[in-house]
């Protein structure tokens, strides 16, 4: 590929405009070199110039041990791609076990091994990441965390001009961001002046040559190496320009190369277009392709797409068909590949052969995008056999599930259920009706879920322990606790039998969660039964349910206000979830993650994990959570778009038809509208609601609602004892209260307890509170109450100098920015000023949502950027 060359033929080109960039990766190097290894994710538009300034970094590094691997956006590839390229330089061990299908998890500590061992720096380059499967981002992400004290150079390269919120790279680039190992390096674009500098001497207008191109060199040589005098209308018809001055026998053999992948294998060149080594010495010198050790590429990915869009139909059918007869004649093992040319040359057979074994494969390596993408292919090529065709929709809703796209999945589950009835066979309709159990309550079809397990049991009962029956059984009891306890006992308890009795340690996990889950709700210790659960699932190797109990486990811990327990569920599950791409519970922690940080008081965190969570592709249960951070976080700042977000929430938790998340969305929505202060009877509306679902199962729940009849109604009715500290809230000791939940670190709920006092002291104390949250709408209501007391004195609002300060700091905030720009710590700040660390850390929390920045580190920096001094207030 071609970077900000200085010229524009074939000679060797010097890079432009890259100095910073290359000086950036020499540094890195270095100090890869120490043992201090580095993940460098460089990034640009596609055609900026990655590749070659990752081949400059080469050049001034002979003598370190290069290994490249490379994704392929092709056709959606065999999973750990990369991972095979390096298999051939690397060879040994690692090449073994590629070769031999082993576990990834293998794969992965032989990789490590190897990078490990190295005795002087080693560069590894795995480049267009934007295209890369599930397993190799969980690879990166495992790397990323490893690599500290490894003599590597791992450089990442990957287009950054198309990713979509959603995108699984994007997700991957927030937590490799967070590694200590990480560095980031841009390539932009070119400026005007080195466009002006490549159009020296050539019949184009610098100004037009940039205006047309945005500064990208591949376009900008593109355009160049048109030499007609005219500026084509894209640098496709650049690309197709050159390609119309070589031989006919070239051109076709180009078009081969463009559909058979990012690699030129010289050999099927010869098999499938008859390419003599004449005709790709002649693409090389044309500078369409260009070597890459034993194989040839294209110069640059936009190349190869130019060339492949201008193909027909017909033609584009016959490439296929004839790359699917070559390789199928040779020892190629990519599945994935095979299905790819099978599909585009309307093969149906082959499809099946290949496709569901790509499937297959993808999903054994935690690939299970890759894995529901191959499925879907081989069902666009439904066998005819029922049966055969059940077990892809199995599949595929296996597959979607993982990734928390349930839509999708409840039609191939249904459609797999229709299959298995039309067979007679009850144990695989039993099977997929408990899935689809799931799948529906995911989807917030709370009624329908549990028709499906009822379903289930019925079919799988008669046949005899079976593991989706315990885990129907364990499910559905706890849906059914508060109707029917002595039921639901039972069948816990048959489910645990049937589980020991299967000897399935994934089964016993799944069991075992659910009677945690049974545990908390009776308020009995349920931390020994979810650990219980977990160990079992790791120990298995079983994937969803060891992320199944990552996120209960950090649910129930969360729920109880037990924060630092819950850590390592936190920390442990969402990397391990990551790496494995079990995207549902991965959603789930982060979701429950940004309602403990609302709760601890780090909105700017909560908000910003909130809206990570949103844009995301998700099941609508999943993104209940971040609605309610996100809406709460706004109305309490008193900014626009709560109910926006609070009233579909409402809704899907409705469909849900279950008391806790009908208690959580409307709780927070009636808040919003206290907040607002113009809908006390909406507000009263949703506590009725709430109290006409509410058992003592949900006894925290139950709690919070019993706050909120007290605060608007007068009265509380609880139907269960409070936990503390609600209990104390309830009482009338708020100053108590208060103090508890200062300890536990819940400094909104402390003043909230606060506020329900009439005492004037304690509301000072809220008030002061809620200023230092930043929290706007409860400022407001806060001195509402104190006037319609009739306190004498109430604080109209911010103080002159307040209004005055750049961005509405007080006098004490201003200082503790200064502080905080003298690198201070809290404890440090809370010495120098005479308070507590909690109060500072309330100012803190304050300066950075002023500042509208999520850490210390961009508050110092914005503070500088503004001009803010220590004696700006």
């Amino acid at each position: 590929m071609d970077v900000s060359p200085t010229r524009v033929d074939n000679a060797p080109m010097a890079l432009l405009e890259r100095e910073t960039q290359l000086g950036s990766l020499l540094q890195y190097a270095v100090e890869a070199g120490r043992r201090e290894g580095r993940l460098v994710l460089v990034s640009g538009e596609a055609g900026v110039g990655k590749s070659s300034l990752v081949e400059a970094l080469q050049a001034e590094l002979p003598d370190a041990t290069w290994l490249w691997g490379a994704c392929d956006g092709l056709f959606t590839p065999r999973p750990l791609a990369p991972v095979h390229d390096l298999a051939r330089q690397i060879g040994g061990g690692l090449g073994d076990l590629v070769r031999e299908h082993a576990p990834r998890d293998r794969i992965f500590d032989e990789m490590l091994r190897v990078l490990s061992d190295a005795d002087h720096l080693t560069v590894l380059v795995i480049e267009d990441v934007q295209w890369a499967d599930e397993a190799t981002l969980d690879l990166l992400r495992l790397l990323g965390r490893r690599l500290r004290h490894v003599p590597v150079l791992l450089v990442v390269t990957f287009r950054d001009d198309a990713l979509a919120p959603s995108d699984p790279l994007r997700l991957a680039l927030g937590e490799l961001a967070g590694q200590r190992a990480t560095r980031r390096i841009d390539v932009p674009p070119l400026s005007a002046r080195g466009v002006r500098r490549l159009a020296n001497g050539s019949a184009f207008a610098p100004d037009d040559l940039h205006r047309l191109t945005g500064g990208n060199p591949f376009f900008v040589v593109e355009v160049l190496r048109g030499g007609d005098g005219a500026i084509p209308a894209s640098a496709r018809d650049a690309v197709l320009a050159r390609v119309a001055a070589v031989s006919e026998l070239a051109r076709r053999t180009l078009e081969v190369a463009a559909l058979a992948g990012s690699h030129v294998d010289p050999q099927l060149m010869a098999d499938v277009a008859g390419a003599e080594l004449e005709t790709l010495d002649e693409l090389v010198s044309a500078g369409l392709l260009i070597p890459d050790g034993a194989e040839l590429r294209f110069r640059h990915e936009l190349s190869r797409w130019a060339v492949e869009s201008g193909l027909p139909p017909h033609r584009r059918g016959h490439i296929h068909r004839s790359l699917l007869e070559a390789l199928s004649g040779t020892t190629c093992d990519d599945e994935a590949r095979l299905a790819y040319h099978a599909e585009g040359a309307d093969d149906a057979g082959s499809v099946a052969r290949h496709a569901p074994q790509a499937a297959r494969h993808a999903a054994s390596l935690g690939a299970h995008r890759e894995a529901a993408a191959q499925y879907e292919r081989a069902l666009r090529f439904p066998p005819e056999e029922p049966r055969e065709l059940a077990e892809l929709y199995d599949g595929f809703a296996d597959s979607l599930a993982m990734v928390d796209r349930w839509p999708q999945a409840a039609d191939a589950r249904q459609s797999a259920i229709e299959l298995w009835r039309s067979l007679g066979d009850s144990r695989r309709e039993g099977h997929d009706h408990r899935k689809l159990a799931s799948v529906m309550w995911r989807l917030c079809r709370g009624p329908e879920s549990v028709a499906a397990h009822v379903r289930a049991i019925e079919l799988l009962e008669p046949l005899g322990a079976d593991p989706e029956l315990a885990r129907a059984m364990s499910a559905h009891a706890f849906t059914i606790w508060r109707t029917d306890p002595g039921t639901a006992a039972q069948m816990l308890e048959r489910a645990r039998e049937i589980a020991n009795e299967v000897g399935d340690p994934a089964l016993r996990s799944d069991v075992l969660n659910n009677l945690a889950a049974g545990q908390y709700a009776r308020r009995e210790v349920w931390a020994q039964a979810m650990q219980e659960a977990l160990a079992l699932a790791l120990e298995a190797g079983a994937p969803a349910q060891a992320g199944r109990a990552y996120a209960n486990g950090y649910t129930f811990y969360t729920a109880q206000y037990r924060f630092a327990e819950g850590e390592r569920f936190w920390r442990d599950g969402v990397a391990y979830c990551d790496e494995r791409d079990i995207t549902t519970y991965s959603t789930c922690l982060r979701g429950h993650r940004a309602i403990a940080l609302l709760d601890l008081g780090r909105w700017d965190e909560a908000a910003a994990l909130a809206e990570r969570v949103l844009a995301t592709e998700a099941s609508p249960v999943n993104l209940l959570t971040s609605q309610i951070t996100l809406g709460l976080v706004r109305a309490r700042r008193g900014l626009p778009g709560a109910l926006e977000l609070l009233d579909p929430a409402v809704t899907e938790a409705d469909g849900v038809d279950e008391a806790e998340w009908i208690a959580n969305t409307r709780l927070a929505r009636a808040e919003v509208l206290w907040l607002q202060g113009d809908d006390a009877a909406a507000a009263i509306a949703d506590l009725a609601r709430i109290r006409s679902m509410i058992s003592p199962l949900e006894y925290v729940e139950d709690a919070r609602l019993s706050v909120w009849e007290q605060r608007l109604l007068g009265a509380a009715r609880p139907c269960s004892p409070a936990p503390e500290p609600w209990a104390t809230w309830l009482a009338g000791d708020h100053a108590a209260a208060a103090a508890r939940w200062e300890a536990l670190g819940c400094g909104h709920h402390a003043a909230m307890a606060l506020l329900d006092s009439d005492c004037d002291d304690h509301l000072r104390e809220a008030l002061s509170r809620f200023e230092a949250l930043g929290a706007d709408a409860s400022v407001r209501r806060t001195r509402a109450k104190m006037r319609e007391l009739g306190l004498r004195a109430v604080p109209a609002g911010a103080r002159a100098s307040t209004r005055q300060h750049p961005v509405g700091l007080t006098r004490r905030e201003d200082e503790v920015l200064a502080l905080l720009c003298d690198g201070l710590t809290n404890e440090e700040i809370a010495q120098r000023l005479v308070v507590s660390a909690r109060t500072v850390d309330h100012h803190v929390s304050a300066v950075l949502a002023k500042l509208g920045v999520g850490t210390r580190g961009a508050a110092v920096a914005q503070a500088h950027q503004l001009g803010l001094t220590p004696a700006t207030a």
